[in-house]
């Protein structure tokens, strides 16, 4: 048999589509990491900003860069050819551009297959690139890959075809989009065998892709490739189901996924970092026509300032060697210089290079922390949703380093061993580890970016800083510690302030409930009546001793006992006032309602005196008269001035002996207790010296050498040292406290106790802190009501072009028509709501105008009328109210007036008809009442307050707007006192002009 010689072929590799699906989406970890990706491919093009952006109800994500953007030749050389040429100088290509105006960058992606990144985040992408290099009138390159073609087993990549087109005048519109799309849908139908179960997928996938890039540039803005702009858009959808689940965070105050593998993209938190080369955003549009949610600004991330309050800092620099030399900060006291040495070193360089360390530190417990509750509370609210250790390589973030479930250097674990010991809890530290391509190109990632191949110099980095963390526990943060003193003294300091809060605190938390108590009952008691009824008791009661004692048959014992009646009488409503008069506790801070109560209280008290207790002596005087002249007694005055003197000052003995006897006991009783002190005190220390010198003499000094010897020496002294430090820091706050008190010589001094002047000192703090809250939610509803006019209003508008543009069609199609007419009766019904509010509108009328109360009544009623009937709530204007005119801001009155007939058809909904409120007016005033159940007395001023109300879910801000707003422009407005329901009286400042009439 013959053996035929067969010709030599040379045959090449051919590639199976399902190479690009291998090398992009399976190779890539999660959604997060592919956006990354397309960030930092955006970065080596140069971008200084990269928006992602997320538009739920289309299912649509698109991101956009400015970067240098590729012309139509180097989209196809580059972008669409695997490898490294993307990124690298290739043989017959000219090295990728880059921006001469910028300073250059390393290249964070050189492996070329970045870009399939996109195919994990949803199965097709119209990508959009227009070069900056190019003339004015550079063309924008757009093409169309569905990813899920590569999927396919059957095909090859020369099977798989990428329309490309390019556009000149605009951005390509929905119909220029289709084509692209068509093209695609035409080559599945031919290769629609070779494709097989996945072509319906495919054309459904097709079917889905709705992107209008002309559109979507309008409405997005920035970064766009009109006019002179450039860089490359991507418009992916539909999207990966997991894009949706990654921002749904998995409990409340927890981070969605996404958010957390995305924040802090550049190192925003360091002091002095570099401005980053390339800022991101990436915002979910949750809702139509409605802002956006930004997940990964800077204010959300750490701060500069966040870094600087932190409690302990370290920073410095890991040689070659990785040997560490920097400083470490305690408690922001001033850095000490610190060396740590890598024991693993053995004098040879290491593979992962140099690097650096910026980190920072939050004490766990507030008592340990010198940070204000406020500040505490908001870092730890930050570290528990972010805090970590952070890898930054060029000033980019290596993922997945710094996420609160990647404890990269064990740091939790160690110390769940022992707390004390290893002293760091990775939820309670932020910072960074920083490294350069120039100086670590050792330590690689892996190809699906989820953080470092586990290589010899990742082991080495882990290991060098692994071995740091204890060392500088051991230096600074234990007991026992050499550098440790700033620690324990800063800490015990601080636990001592903090004991000494929780004291002040549980001291005064009693008190102010019990003063709460007395004043919720005091004011019951006033609604009920019952000061007029007690002070009429006592009248009563006089009465009846005044006929019996004026019945007695011996003259002189009628008249001792018409004084006794006297002098009981005057006694009893002394206590009945007493009975009525609620003390506030010394030296005991009010929160801002206990204040306004009190407030209240003292006008109540002042009323009581007028009009009941005073008018109430004033009868028993006119008694007095009345009852000598019909018994026709001769009332010895020298008898009734003697015996009333006589009476108070046993009473006032009385008194003062029993508080003097009291302030004795205390004085007794606080001496014991000093002197007690005192002697625990020193036979602590006497106890300790013993113990020391006992321990001393049983120690065989011939068997220490030098250096045992002066460590043995140091931890005596140290433990007599202790104690004494402990009984000497007693005794002195002991001596403070007595010497302030024998040094106030003036008995005025004694008025004001330092308890009285920590309570003044809290309520100021109160007040402050209550207004800086204020503010703040006043600047956040501010702000709020200007994003949803503005939205409110392109919606509104958008709205009434499209009816028109309706009406056009509907005039051509008769089967329209119906259509067109109920949505243009239902739209026209609620844009006459809508007009109600122009006058709201401030900008509308920039200067004052005349308008009259007729104008007011008919804004009312039509803005109500739904309310007036359901309620079945009476609006009555008076000739008066309506003929008066006002000079003005509309914008200004309205408000006003609308705020206060919403509260009156609120309360009135709780009282049985009628129900009417009335607008009136005078010549000076402007009157509005209704005939509800009206306001508490202790309430007229509160209800003017910021923050308060009674009425359920309310936040206690309209009546505080109107009367700041009318103060501003020289009205007042105040509450007066009628029976049956409640009034308000808005008139001009008198010591004012200008405020209109």
């Amino acid at each position: 048999m013959l053996l035929m010689s067969v010709e030599l072929e040379r045959i090449s590799f051919r590639a199976s589509a399902r190479t690009v699906d291998m090398l992009g989406r399976q190779q890539i970890a999660g959604i997060p990491t592919a956006i990354s990706e397309l960030f930092k491919n955006a970065f080596d093009a140069y971008a200084d900003a990269a928006v992602a952006d997320f538009i739920r109800h289309q299912d649509l994500f698109i991101l956009r860069d400015n970067g240098v953007g590729m012309s139509r030749q180097e989209f196809i050389e580059r972008w669409l050819t695997l490898g490294t040429e993307s990124k690298l100088a290739a043989q017959g290509l000219p090295p990728p551009p880059r921006d001469p105006d910028k300073v250059v960058r390393p290249v964070l992606g050189e492996k070329g297959i970045g870009r399939l990144a996109i195919a994990a985040i949803g199965p097709q992408v119209l990508v959009l690139t227009r070069s900056k290099f190019e003339e004015a009138d550079a063309r924008i390159t757009a093409a169309f890959i569905n990813w899920t073609l590569f999927e396919c087993p059957g095909l090859t990549l020369d099977d798989i075809h990428v329309p490309v087109q390019t556009f000149t005048d605009h951005i390509p519109r929905f119909a220029d989009v289709e084509k692209l799309v068509e093209e695609v849908r035409r080559d599945v139908s031919e290769t629609s065998e070779r494709i097989g179960d996945r072509a319906d997928l495919i054309l459904s996938q097709l079917d889905r892709f709705s992107a209008n890039p002309a559109k979507l540039d309008q409405l997005l803005g920035e970064p766009s490739l009109l006019t002179s702009g450039h860089g490359v858009h991507f418009f992916i959808t539909p999207t990966d189901p997991s894009l949706l689940a990654g921002l749904r965070s998995d409990g409340v105050g927890d981070p969605a996924e996404l958010q957390r593998l995305l924040l802090g993209f550049n190192n925003t938190m360091t002091p002095n970092h570099p401005k980053p080369a390339l800022a991101v955003q990436f915002n979910d549009h949750r809702f139509p026509h409605s802002p956006p949610d930004e997940l990964i600004g800077e204010r959300v991330f750490f701060t500069e300032q966040d870094f600087a309050m932190a409690d302990h800092h370290i920073s410095g620099r890991f040689d070659e060697f990785g040997q560490f030399e920097g400083s470490v900060a305690v408690y922001r006291q001033p850095a000490q210089p610190y060396r740590v040495a890598w024991p693993h070193a053995m004098g040879a360089p290491t593979e992962c290079g140099p690097f650096t360390l910026n980190l920072a530190y939050v004490q766990g417990a507030r008592a340990d922390s010198g940070l204000d509750p406020e500040a505490f509370a908001a870092i730890s609210d930050k570290l528990n949703r972010w805090g970590g250790l952070y890898v930054y390589r060029d000033g980019i973030r290596v993922l997945p380093y710094g996420s609160a479930d990647n404890d990269w250097l064990d740091i939790e674990a160690r110390r769940t061993k022992s707390a004390s010991y290893y002293f760091f809890s990775y939820r309670r530290l932020f910072g960074v580890v920083e490294i350069t391509r120039a100086n670590n190109s050792a330590l690689q990632e892996k190809a699906g970016r989820e953080g470092f191949r586990q290589n010899q110099a990742y082991r080495q980095l882990t290991d060098i800083l692994k071995n740091f963390f204890p060392q500088v526990a051991a230096d600074f943060f234990r007991e026992e510690a050499l550098l440790s003193e700033v620690f324990v003294t800063q800490r015990a300091e601080l636990n001592r302030i903090e004991a000494a809060r929780r004291l002040r605190e549980s001291q005064v938390r009693s008190r102010r409930s019990d003063f709460r108590t007395q004043l919720e009952r005091f004011f019951e008691r006033i609604n009920r009546g019952e000061p007029e009824a007690a002070a009429a008791g006592v009248i009563t009661e006089l009465r009846s001793k005044l006929g019996a004692a004026i019945a007695l048959p011996n003259p002189q014992d009628a008249a001792i006992a018409v004084v006794d009646a006297e002098l009981e009488g005057r006694r009893r409503l002394e206590e009945v006032r007493a009975e009525f008069r609620p003390v506030r506790p010394r030296g005991v801070s009010l929160p801002r309602d206990l204040q306004r109560d009190a407030a209240a209280m003292r006008s109540e008290l002042a009323r009581l005196d007028r009009d009941i207790f005073d008018p109430a002596v004033q009868q028993l005087d006119t008694i007095m008269l009345l009852a000598s002249g019909e018994a026709r007694l001769k009332l010895d005055r020298r008898l009734r001035l003697d015996r009333a003197l006589t009476r108070a000052a046993e009473d006032a003995r009385r008194a003062t002996r029993s508080l003097g006897q009291a302030t004795r006991t205390a004085a007794g009783e606080a001496r014991q207790q000093v002197i007690s002190l005192a002697q625990q005190a020193i036979r602590e220390v006497e106890d300790r010296a013993r113990a020391v010198l006992s321990e001393a003499a049983a120690i065989d000094v011939s068997q220490l050498d030098d250096a045992s010897m002066l460590a043995t020496r140091g931890r005596l002294e140290g433990a007599i040292d202790e104690a004494a430090s402990r009984s000497r820091e007693l005794l002195e706050a002991v001596r403070s406290r007595l010497e302030e008190i024998a040094s106030s010589a003036d008995p005025a001094s004694w008025l004001v106790t330092p308890e009285d002047v920590t309570a003044a000192i809290e309520e100021e703090l109160i007040e402050l802190r209550d207004k800086s809250e204020a503010d703040l939610e006043l600047a956040q509803l501010g702000m709020a009501v200007e994003v949803i006019n503005h939205e409110f209003e392109a919606t509104i508008k958008t709205i009434r072009t499209n009816i028109g543009q309706l009406k056009q069609w509907a005039d051509l199609n008769s089967d329209l028509q119906p259509l067109y007419t109920g949505i243009r009766t239902s739209f026209e019904h609620l844009d006459g709501y809508l007009t109600l509010f122009t006058p709201l509108h401030r900008r509308l009328q920039r200067t004052a105008i005349d308008f009259r109360g007729s104008d007011i009544e008919r804004f009312l009623r039509d803005l109500f009328r739904e309310r007036f009937d359901r309620h079945k709530v009476e609006l009555v204007a008076t000739p008066g109210f309506r003929q008066r005119t006002i000079r003005g801001f509309p914008s200004t009155f309205y408000p006003v007036f609308v705020n206060l007939i919403d509260n009156a058809v609120f309360w009135l909904d709780r009282v049985e008809p009628p129900r009417r409120i009335t607008l009136d007016s005078n010549v000076e005033s402007i009157f509005v009442s209704d005939t509800g159940h009206g306001i508490e007395p202790r309430d007229r001023e509160a209800v003017f307050e910021l923050g308060f109300t009674r009425k359920p879910g309310g936040r206690g801000l309209g009546l505080y707007i109107a009367r700041q707003v009318l103060s501003r422009i020289g009205w007042l407005i105040e509450i007066m006192a009628i029976e049956g329901g409640s009034a308000f009286r808005l008139y001009p400042d008198p010591a004012r002009k200008g405020g209109g009439s």
